[in-house]
């Protein structure tokens, strides 16, 4: 079980590209990916850091990134 960051990059027209950030969970049998949940990448990496030392179990991590956005 593996959680990581991704990022994509989102044209914003006049303002140029914005970087978003998400989670993506891989264990070798099922993949998860979450996109666009934040612009802030220092937070968002401890959230997977997190995950990843509890070893979240992938069916709560919806539930986690909902916690995560409400705060």
């Amino acid at each position: 079980m593996h959680y990581s960051l991704i990022c994509s990059n989102i044209n914003k027209d006049t303002e140029g590209f914005l970087s978003v950030y998400g989670i993506e969970y891989n264990d070798g049998e099922k993949n998860i990916i979450i996109e666009d949940i934040t612009t802030e990448y220092k937070r968002l990496e401890r959230l997977v850091s997190l995950c990843n030392e509890l070893k979240l179990d992938a069916l709560h991590i919806r539930e986690v990134v909902e916690d995560f956005l409400s705060e």
